[in-house]
Parts: C-alpha cells; sequence; structure tokens
C-alpha cells in the first residue's frame, strides 16, 4: 500500500503558537539540540557501529535505528529516543536550509524549528516519534510522551493572513495540490524521517519557484517574522 504524500501539511485549523519566550535564550536551546543530538550519534554509534556524519544519506541509519524500537510503547523511552533522533534531523535541516531553534531550553517536545528561506515550521521531534511508530498517530494514544499536543505537520504561511498580497495564492492549498500530483509514498516509508526530509526539500524548492513567479523577492525569515504572521488576527484559519 502507499500514501498520498500531501499529508505532511497541516490542514488543522489554527496554527501552534511560536512562544514569546522563545527567543530568550537562544544559547540554552542549541546546547540542548546539540546535547540531544551528541547523545544520539553516540547510541546510533554503539548499536550499529557507523559514524553519524549529518549528511542526507546518513538518515538511512537513523530510519532503520528507529525502525528496531517499532515495538516499544513506553511513552517515556519512546520519547526519549525521538528527543535525539528529532535533534539529529533537524541540525540537519538547519544546516542544508538554514533555520533558527526555538523552545524553553528544557523540554525537547517544545523544540520547534523555523525556516529562513520560507515561511514554514515543524516540529522535528514529533515528527521522529511517528517515524518510530511507523504510523501516524491519535491524540490519545499512550505512546505518546507527555506534553504539548502532537504536531507532526510542516506548517506554511496561515490561510487568510494579511501578509498575503493580493495577487498571491495562498501557499497551503496550493502545496497541498501540487504534492497531490506526485506519485504516492510507499506506506513502509510515509513516516520515516527520509521521507520527511525529502518531502520538505521538495516543499521549499516549490515555494521558492511559485514565490518567484507571483514576483515575490527572496527574503530570509527571522523569528521575528514568524512572530508577527502568527500574531495576526486573519492567521487563526487553516494552515
Amino acid at each position: 500500500m502507499s500514501k498520498d504524500p500531501r499529508a505532511p501539511i497541516g490542514t488543522a485549523p489554527g496554527q501552534p503558537a511560536v512562544p514569546s519566550r522563545a527567543a530568550s535564550n537562544p544559547i540554552g536551546v542549541q546546547a540542548l539540540v546539540d546535547e540531544l543530538a551528541r547523545l544520539f550519534r553516540d547510541q546510533v554509534g554503539r548499536a550499529l557501529k557507523v559514524t553519524l556524519d549529518g549528511s542526507e544519506t546518513s538518515l538511512a541509519f537513523v530510519d532503520h535505528h528507529l525502525a528496531q524500537a517499532r515495538s516499544e510503547d513506553r511513552a517515556a523511552i519512546l520519547g526519549l529516543l525521538a528527543a535525539g533522533a528529532g535533534a539529529y534531523y533537524g541540525e540537519l535541516v538547519r544546516e542544508v536550509f538554514g533555520a533558527t531553534w526555538i523552545g524553553d531550553g528544557r523540554d525537547p517536545r517544545r523544540l520547534r524549528l523555523l525556516l529562513e528561506p520560507t515561511f514554514l515550521h515543524f516540529s522535528p521531534v514529533d515528527q521522529a516519534i511517528e517515524a518510530i511508530a511507523g504510523e501516524a498517530l491519535l491524540p490519545d494514544d499512550p505512546r505518546i510522551p507527555d506534553g504539548p499536543p502532537l504536531d507532526s505537520a510542516f506548517h506554511l504561511r496561515p490561510a487568510r493572513s494579511e501578509s498575503y498580497g493580493e495577487t498571491e495564492e495562498e501557499d497551503g492549498p496550493w502545496m497541498e495540490a501540487r504534492l497531490a500530483e506526485l506519485s504516492p509514498v510507499p506506506e513502509d516509508q510515509f513516516h520515516s524521517l527520509t521521507c520527511r526530509f525529502e518531502t520538505l526539500k521538495l516543499m521549499v524548492e516549490m515555494l521558492a519557484a511559485k514565490h518567484a513567479h507571483e514576483g515575490r523577492e527572496p527574503k530570509p525569515h527571522a523569528l521575528e517574522d514568524y512572530v508577527t504572521i502568527l500574531a495576526e488576527p486573519s492567521a487563526s484559519g487553516r494552515s
């Protein structure tokens, strides 16, 4: 069986809030990410006798390691593994595309990446949770670690955001339509971090082409841009 590749796009009403204190201790946030990623590299090195080199191809080893824990049903253990895998995967995304980590510097499940090339944010740790489970998890699944509601989607600029110009089509519906035109993803690969990364790369490329066609100049997105756009009253629609 296979699944429609558009599913990673956030379609639930509303947008996850960007914490107002997210940038209060960026050094602490990055220190948490660095430590989680270091511990995960050590763990994979011991288990698989390989060295994770921070490359896109290394995600195959990450996915293999996570698949070994597919039968794990203890939320605390799954959460620890997902925290390390999400930090490693998120650092790869940050290095390749440019992005900013936000969080409280303590809880891995509150880590979120804000991309710089385009308005797109997501939770690498929550995506890693589903990569371990090998399936989408319902909100009441007991395997979900304590913390905020599970959010494994990629979120684009909010629908009806005031930041859209009169001649610009909303990114979310447009992206859903473009991804739906692609070949479906095999079910056993759909939730893997390799598939997530490939989907993200496609999205960034397609959004760049869309925005160029609309006559928009490339503009790096900083934390302040995310706070401003997500705080707009009209940003309460679907993503």
